[in-house]
């Protein structure tokens, strides 16, 4: 397949329009009402049938219904953090009719175990997921104070959590971090949630506000087979509160140390007879960020370095969504959401770093979802604003002295405008006979298949990318097929199998394949091997960079038709082939289990062999070192690189390289002492077993990670007093060396202390929460930043050392700020 047409992306847009018509309503179904020990109706309760793929949430009125189950007996297992975990045997159905289960919940201060969606693209006891996942739902993200949901992500099993400023915040799982790192996917209500101009993720450019997150799940490891080319080292979904089940307002007020300020709110309605709901938010939110000082090469040769050019540290992200949705009786439902949001502040490079101003994203979307069938289409489109290098800004300064600041600014201009127009359905359905032990159901086979087609488009106005070169913006197509087949061999064995093939028209076709066995001796306890095979497709900027002149005669080119170099006699010096998807396979052997009903562990162990890692920018040919003279030639076209008039260019590119071997064990362990008192733990530990580089691009194969990472809590409710929640966190990560780009030097090890704590005020719908970032920090050595003079101006330097410290600042990222204490306070109104 050389492009996806419009026709075809039509066709998936029609199929979405009659999926209504759709649902097995020969079957029965199960409903009812969950309340807690007062006969309060609970909302947000995860009902799973003991057949995969069955299950349903209930409503703000406690309700639920469970559609399309076949005739037969069946048990129940019911979800609710801040409830004990409770099951319902002997439900029996019949086609046509309803069966009733009312459910009462036991309160619990905390849960073990719980529901995940992203392992197996459905609804499943987190215990019988083939995959290391963490799931944080709507009440825990409403205890995090601000604009984001970041800091929960400190517990996320397996993640390199790096926080970079107040606000801002990277992950990364299992090692080869950078410093323009795009290694896992963002999903928001199943959109690819990517800036398709750069390939990374959308991040602080989110539209979705803290108050209107359901649930968020991080998934470490591969996650190819189902999601594709961006999800090689994990994946990252966000999932927003449905307007019908989650109804009335809330408003989220907050502020903090370093002017720090936030606001946000949301409102949700639905009509009496429960067949339409809208829901509406908005944000905003600014932060006078962490500082620091950076030098650039003087552009004129033997002079000093230059200090940064009025970098602006003031950060602010305004966004708001707004939702309209329409339920069917099958279950089914219908769902139009749009999103715009904007952002001022930083961003870092791996050749320096960015003033991002009035960066926009926006998205739309349809969505169709019912018990066995999703479908969506969407559309997103991120735009550059006024957005600028700093790098290349003061060192345009300094080149054009007699130019104006705005002149100087519009020369480093990164302009873009990149799109992504989507389409998928996804259908679940079981095959075979179902097994009847008695007059209760077992389930067979449980399949998941689905399609995906996405077109991107991408223009920088000529500037930076090919569209430069050819005059019309760059037009990419990529189709995704994927299904996995889940079997029980026996009562305690499962065997899975999943793929995906991509097609995309940069590279080849591309196959992931994943294949695991399950054993669960006993209810809630679940060993697993899974082997899977990933792949990291090229960024646009891989493919498609174009821009001659970048420095005076230094020009950076992207890679697809591949590059001949010749020496002056015209004789060839070297190749290199078009760049292609970096791959990895992953052996995997793990544990999940609930044991004694108040310990829940995760652990994981695996070893992964990496091949093909795409380079840095690296110099394949300089035309200006004399007698040593190189020329780089198109290898599909023959033609020369040169600049636009058809100057000489020192050439630069992206190209494949070297391979590695990791090894690497993941563990998280819950205890609950009683139900108010809980203490949870998350350790990482990797070893590189063998790496293999290329000395002209040893940082293609830069770990850049910690070889241990400790995080470790405890949580207390309604110990104090009633209605009170509080908790603390320490975290370590051991020093480790990094090489990024122009970021080169050595991150020192650290220890932070984080502590939480919330009120809410009796008889009221206010909730107060505190929060202390960083409170007591150690660090182990000095990183010191680049100054003046030094020989070259983007090595920090590293001294050996100990100290600590209330308020303590440390290092989590080489040419970076130094993070410092972050305090916050909030106040949350709610209401119907």
């Amino acid at each position: 397949m050389k492009q996806v047409t419009i026709g075809r992306l039509a066709r998936v847009v029609a199929a979405l329009a009659a999926l209504p018509a759709l649902a097995f309503a020969q079957n029965g179904r199960i409903g009812g009402t969950v309340t807690d020990g007062a006969k309060n109706p609970v909302a947000g309760a995860q009902v799973l049938v003991n057949i995969a793929g069955l299950s349903a949430e209930s409503g703000a009125d406690g309700k639920y219904v469970v559609v399309n189950v076949p005739a037969g007996t069946y048990s129940l297992k019911v979800y609710r953090l801040g409830f004990k975990v409770t099951s319902v045997a002997s439900v029996t159905v019949t086609a046509g009719a309803t069966a009733t289960a009312d459910i009462s919940l036991v309160p619990a201060a905390v849960q073990l175990g719980g529901v995940v969606v992203s392992a197996s693209r459905r609804v499943e006891k987190i215990t019988d997921a083939p995959a290391t996942i963490t799931h944080f739902d709507a009440q825990q993200i409403e205890n995090t104070i601000g604009s984001s949901f970041a800091p929960a992500l400190k517990e996320a099993k397996g993640i390199e959590f790096i926080q970079t400023g107040v606000t801002g915040v990277a992950i990364n799982a299992r090692g080869f971090n950078s410093s323009f790192n795009n290694r896992m996917l963002m999903l928001e209500d199943s959109r690819i949630a990517v800036l398709v101009e750069s390939g990374l993720p959308v991040g602080a450019l989110t539209t979705t506000s803290k108050v209107d997150l359901a649930g968020v799940e991080v998934l470490t490891g591969p996650g190819s087979a189902l999601y594709g080319p961006d999800a090689s080292n994990g994946v990252l979904s966000l999932t927003t509160k449905d307007p019908k089940q989650y109804q009335g307002w809330t408003l989220d007020l907050s502020g903090g140390n370093r002017n720090f300020y936030d606001a946000q709110a949301r409102w949700a309605r639905a009509t009496k007879d429960g067949k339409w709901a809208y829901k509406l938010t908005g944000e905003y939110q600014a932060v006078d960020d962490f500082s620091n000082i950076v030098y650039y090469p003087n552009p004129s040769a033997g002079k000093p370095p230059v200090l940064e050019n009025s970098p602006d540290f003031r950060n602010d992200a305004t966004r708001g969504s707004f939702a309209i949705a329409r339920y069917f009786d099958d279950g089914g439902r219908l769902m139009f959401n749009a999103g715009l949001s904007k952002i001022n502040g930083i961003g870092a490079t791996n050749v320096g770093r960015n003033q991002l101003v009035n960066y926009g994203y926006r998205e739309y979307q349809l969505e169709y979802t019912s018990p066995r069938w999703f479908a969506q289409t969407y559309i997103t489109n991120s735009v550059g604003g006024s957005t600028f290098q700093l790098n290349g800004y003061t060192q345009n300064a300094v080149r054009y002295p007699n130019i104006s600041t705005d002149s100087a600014r519009k020369l480093s201009a990164f302009p873009g405008d990149g799109r992504v127009y989507a389409a998928e359905v996804q259908n679940n359905f079981s095959i075979g006979m179902l097994t009847k032990t008695g007059n209760s159901v077992v389930d067979n086979s449980h399949i998941t298949w689905g399609t995906q087609l996405r077109r991107d488009r991408i223009s920088t106005y000529g500037h930076w990318l090919s569209d430069g070169q050819t005059g019309v913006p760059i037009v990419l197509a990529q189709m995704g097929e994927y299904a996995q087949i889940e079997s029980p061999l026996n009562d305690q064995f499962r065997l899975i199998l999943s793929g995906r093939y991509d097609k995309h028209d940069r590279y080849d076709a591309q196959f992931s394949p994943k294949a695991g066995v399950l054993w669960s001796p006993v209810q809630d306890q679940t060993f697993r091997v899974t082997w899977n095979r990933a792949f990291k497709s090229p960024t646009v900027l891989q493919t498609d960079f174009y821009f001659p002149n970048f420095a005076p005669y230094i020009g950076v080119f992207g890679n697809e038709d591949g590059f001949t170099i010749k020496n002056a006699a015209g004789n060839t010096v070297a190749t290199y082939n078009p760049i292609k998807p970096e791959t990895n396979d992953t052996w995997e052997l793990g544990y999940k289990g609930v044991i004694g009903n108040d310990l829940y562990v995760d652990l994981t162990g695996y070893r992964t062999n990496f091949k093909d890692f795409m380079s840095p920018l690296v110099v394949i040919a300089n035309p200006l070192a004399g007698a040593a003279a190189t020329t780089a030639y198109d290898t599909k076209t023959g033609a020369k690189i040169t600049d636009k008039a058809g100057g000489p260019q020192v050439a630069l590119t992206y190209f494949n390289v070297g391979k590695a071997q990791i090894t690497g064990l993941d563990a998280g362990l819950r205890y609950y002492f009683t139900d108010k008192i809980s203490a949870s733990g998350n350790f990482s530990l990797i070893h590189v077993d063998s790496i293999e580089s290329n000395p002209a691009a040893p940082e293609a194969t830069a770990f850049n990670s910690a070889s241990s990472r400790i995080t470790a809590g405890m949580d207390f409710a309604d110990l104090v007093m009633p209605k009170t929640n509080s908790g603390f966190t320490v975290r370590y990560v051991n020093g480790y060396d990094f090489r990024s780009g122009v970021n080169r030097g050595r991150i020192p090890g650290f220890a932070t202390l984080d502590f939480t704590a919330n009120y809410q005020i009796p008889d009221t719908h206010t909730a107060l929460m505190l929060q202390v970032q960083n409170a007591f920090a150690c660090v182990q050595g000095t990183s010191t930043p680049p100054v003046q003079g030094i020989s070259s101006a983007y090595a920090a330097t590293y001294t050996d050392g100990q100290s600590c410290g209330f308020g303590k600042a440390h290092s989590e990222m080489i040419n970076a700020p130094l993070i410092g204490t972050i305090l916050q306070l909030g106040v949350r109104w709610s209401g119907r």
